[in-house]
């Protein structure tokens, strides 16, 4: 949802800021490093934005708790282009400052800050922007705009999360959504295949996009109305808008979604995932323009 929420608040009110404050039912879009996005909104180098979901329940702090989703989106301005690239929620790797551990505990142990820290360090990549969103803030989002269509690859039948698809395409409202995004044992791969739907589930919010505003660019206003409740930030109203105009100006057909090339394996008891060498590569892919294949 990152791209597509930077729409939803192109207008969205100045007076909605501050520090990040967890709440449970709003996104949260801040710049990871001052101003220094500038040249990135202005084309003259690729745009880098993560996108973070927290696992927080009711009553928890959603910066604190652990990244259930994580995405590194890079825009290639110049080209009209973009990539999605998931980390999965275990994958083992160094928490500056922390050691060696999954990557999703570097919410708990320093919320959206060190996690922009660990996917700078792990892929040389400097962020312009992070996103934050909960499983409601996910929830009230894609109701707001009337759901997604989503292909969904294969039959999805999971208890645990409630996803229950027929291989096919299908309109999702928000906790059909939620249930798609976060569906993680009866995908291939297990956390490698949770986070490729989670990637097209924002793929399929910038397609419809990328449709609403082709047929009727007067449908702006509900998209602004949307995130004007569901959107906290502190950036500038003029950096908000530059923020949503990048989103209508990528080609979801120009869009790759990516896992981290990845295996699954152990350490002591706990199921983690080896983020494989091959890695390098994308991430010198991603760096040069912002897109990879």
């Amino acid at each position: 949802m990152a791209l597509t929420a930077a729409v939803l608040v192109a207008a969205g009110p100045a007076g909605r800021s501050g520090p990040a404050l967890a709440l449970p039912d709003v996104v949260e879009i801040h710049s990871a490093h001052g101003s220094s996005f500038v040249p990135a909104l202005e084309g003259k180098r690729p745009l880098f934005i993560l996108a973070l979901g927290s696992d927080a329940r009711p009553g928890q702090r959603v910066d604190r708790q652990r990244a259930d989703s994580i995405h590194l989106i890079g825009v290639d301005l110049q080209h009209h282009r973009a990539t999605l690239l998931g980390f999965p929620r275990d994958s083992w790797v160094n928490i500056p400052g922390h050691g060696t551990t999954k990557i999703n505990t570097a919410m708990t142990l320093g919320g959206p800050n060190l996690m922009v820290r660990t996917i700078e360090s792990l892929t040389g990549i400097r962020i312009d922007f992070w996103m934050l969103t909960s499983f409601n803030g996910l929830i009230r989002m894609v109701d707001g705009i009337g759901g997604l269509s989503v292909n969904v690859p294969r039959r999805m039948h999971d208890k645990f999360s409630g996803a229950n698809f027929s291989k096919g395409r299908h309109h999702l409202r928000g906790h059909a959504a939620l249930a798609f995004a976060r569906d993680r044992h009866d995908v291939p791969g297990g956390d490698l295949g949770r986070s490729a739907n989670q990637g097209r589930l924002i793929l399929a919010a910038l397609s419809k996009l990328d449709t609403v505003f082709g047929q009727d660019p007067g449908t702006l206003l509900k998209w602004i109305s949307v995130g004007w409740r569901n959107v906290r930030t502190d950036l500038s109203l003029h950096t908000l808008v530059q923020l949503g105009l990048t989103a209508t100006r990528i080609d979801p057909g120009k869009v790759t979604n990516l896992v981290v090339p990845a295996t699954t394996g152990t350490v002591g008891s706990q199921s983690v995932v080896f983020i494989s060498a091959r890695a390098r590569s994308v991430y010198a892919d991603l760096r040069a323009d912002g897109y990879a294949s």
